[in-house]
């Protein structure tokens, strides 16, 4: 009997010191890191401290308290931002900047408080700039949010897409030029 309850003591120590805990998060600074870049990528290197290297993460310490309780993995992630899909989305966005530099120098443009690219005015536009700028912002917007559909996918997170969205709006709105204009919260807009 009494082997039978060293074992089973054993049994339970063994087991209470083994356990692992994997924490899986979202790697909000990574998608950060990678929204400055493409951002970047494909408007132009500009003068942005998201150039600067991200520090990394504390990892645990390895005092007494953290041997004796159970350990934590942590899932790094290596943010993918190189898959056949997002390359040709970020060379299809880089191509038409140009033409969308215009309209966002002009105001009649602008960058949403979700991100994407909104129509401001059309004062001054003959109808065929009315036609293009609607071509334009149409067509951007939806590579915008392919990019943040393919960047969750290719990372694992597919459910996270709005939090994806929510990190790039705020590098699109962070590196637009001096001069553009973006949307608060509260709908109204202001020039950078």
């Amino acid at each position: 009997m009494k082997k039978i309850i060293y074992a089973l003591g054993l049994l339970l120590a063994l087991s209470v010191i083994s356990c692992v805990t994997i924490n899986i998060y979202f790697p909000a600074e990574e998608i950060r890191g990678a929204a400055d870049k493409i951002v970047n990528e494909v408007w132009g290197e500009g003068n942005n401290e998201s150039d600067q290297a991200t520090p990394p993460a504390e990892k645990p310490g390895s005092g007494l308290w953290d041997i004796l309780q159970p350990a934590s993995a942590f899932a790094a992630q290596d943010i993918n931002v190189s898959t056949p899909e997002i390359r040709a989305i970020k060379a299809s966005i880089k191509q038409r900047s140009g033409a969308l530099f215009g309209y966002l120098d002009s105001g009649n443009v602008g960058i949403g408080g979700d991100g994407l690219l909104k129509i401001r005015n059309t004062d001054g536009l003959n109808l065929k700039q009315r036609g293009e700028i609607n071509k334009l912002v149409n067509a951007e917007n939806q590579d915008r949010q392919r990019l943040y559909q393919e960047i969750a996918v290719a990372n694992g997170f597919p459910d996270k897409v709005g939090e994806v969205q929510a990190i790039f709006a705020d590098s699109w709105r962070e590196q637009a030029k001096a001069g553009w204009f973006s949307e608060a919260g509260d709908g109204s807009w202001s020039q950078k």
